[in-house]
């Protein structure tokens, strides 16, 4: 029986706006981490003036994704457990 996956979200601030170049940079350290738990990448949402960004995850639980963002090296600010709903499940 497979485990069950949970929607995860990440929020990060950043205090200068996040470049393209460090996005792609956090990208490729954060994949790695991620597959050795179990974890993927669903969207990112980043605000217009690029000092937040919203991730959203799929993973056995928030500690998969919050391991993988300290195995990367990356900060965040939180990171949750979500429910989903949107016009797709309606």
């Amino acid at each position: 029986m497979e485990a069950p996956v949970e929607h995860l979200i990440v929020e990060q601030i950043f205090s200068e706006p996040l470049s393209d170049e460090e996005h792609g940079r956090m990208g490729r350290r954060l994949d790695d981490c991620l597959a050795q738990h179990g974890a993927r990448w669903m969207r990112s949402y980043l605000s217009a003036d690029r000092r937040r960004m919203v991730c959203e995850f799929q993973a056995p639980d928030a500690e998969a994704v919050r391991v993988s963002y300290r195995s990367a090296g990356i900060a965040f600010e939180r990171a949750w457990t979500a429910e989903v709903y949107s016009r797709e499940g309606a």
